[in-house]
């Protein structure tokens, strides 16, 4: 499919900006299914992380699964908090940022939800020139290519250990490339937008 913005596109996008300022039925159905899904796919990563947890599995495999419940929390969070980028027609910008608000105030997501952390979009979008950057800053240390199981307080002071991801169990906090994300109001969030999705995608 041709994703290109046409002219005809833009002006529908504008009629839509100024009659109506949010996604209308049954279009809105599209978007319930879709944020469903990638909350779904979130918990089900979740509780993929809590069963290896029970079963004292690898760090590998702990931080894997939540690598991909946050992933996925992540692809979640642009439904609700984007501001339609600087490279596009006003016309779609103004779209995506109505549709955006209008899903926040649908599913009562405000600026403290744990999903509006931009870090965590940040992150994982083009993450090989994060790891990039990354290394090429830190050419001195004690490097961990392989991800470990630690704690967050011994980050601070052993000052040239690069971690490149360590996960802390009992804080709930998986770091990647020295960066932080505490996990348990993630998913708090993930499941209430679950819920809310779960209902609204009823037909």
């Amino acid at each position: 499919m041709n994703f290109e913005i046409t002219d005809e596109i833009i002006e529908r996008a504008k009629r839509v900006n100024e009659n109506y300022g949010k996604i209308l039925q049954p279009l809105n159905l599209f978007y319930y299914h879709s944020i469903l899904y990638s909350a779904e796919c979130s918990l089900t990563a979740f509780e993929k992380y809590e069963y290896f947890l029970q079963k004292q599995a690898s760090p590998i495999d702990l931080v894997s699964s939540l690598q991909e419940a946050i992933g996925h929390a992540t692809n979640l969070s642009w439904y609700f908090f984007n501001d339609g980028g600087k490279r596009k027609p006003t016309e779609i910008i103004e779209f995506i940022k109505n549709r955006s608000n209008g899903f926040k105030e649908e599913f009562n997501i405000t600026d403290e939800s744990a999903l509006k952390d931009r870090r965590l979009r940040n992150m994982f979008e083009h993450f090989d020139e994060k790891l990039d950057i990354y290394l090429l800053q830190t050419l001195a240390g004690t490097f961990y290519p392989m991800p470990k199981v630690g704690k967050i307080s011994e980050i601070g002071k052993k000052e040239f250990d690069k971690n490149f991801k360590m996960l802390d169990i009992e804080e709930k906090c998986l770091v990647i490339l020295n960066e932080e994300f505490y996990f348990e109001d993630i998913e708090k969030e993930v499941v209430r937008i679950y819920e809310i999705a779960k209902e609204k995608s009823q037909i």
